[in-house]
């Protein structure tokens, strides 16, 4: 590696393929981040799988391996997510304290789930052609 590259832990799984962190001048950097947005599907899909409040959903998120999410940010997406009408919402009778807000997908989040399942599928088909080609390039 050069001297302007240093490799950083993940910092959820050690055992996860670390990140390269550019320092210095570089101009042409590329680090590991979830896409733009990824935050809608990976709620969703979340969401497809149970009903949940918005805070079990920051551990949730944490698990589909895609680094730190601000709660912040998974209430807005949920807020925005809603208003399109892609989930449906509730209060639950508290067990302890107030009252929680509970997320569901609704049927037209179902839809929009599934169309952003044939997006992410294509785009996995085509970095697994990239690293296909990569792998048969011969090492010097």
């Amino acid at each position: 590696m050069g001297a302007d590259h240093e490799v950083a832990p993940h910092p959820h799984e050690l055992n996860e393929p670390q990140a390269p962190v550019w320092t210095g001048d570089a101009r042409c950097r590329f680090e590991m981040a979830p896409p733009r947005h990824f935050i809608y599907p990976g709620l969703l899909l979340l969401l497809a799988e149970q009903p949940r409040h918005g805070y079990q959903l920051v551990d949730a998120w944490l698990r589909l391996g895609f680094g730190p999410v601000s709660r912040p940010s998974v209430y807005r997406a949920l807020a925005e997510l809603e208003a399109d009408g892609l989930l449906d919402s509730w209060f639950a009778e508290p067990t302890a304290g107030s009252a929680r807000h509970v997320y569901a997908l609704s049927e037209s989040g179902r839809q929009r789930l599934d169309e952003w399942t044939g997006v992410i599928t294509s785009e996995r088909d085509a970095l697994s052609l990239f690293l296909k080609r990569f792998d048969s390039i011969e090492d010097d």
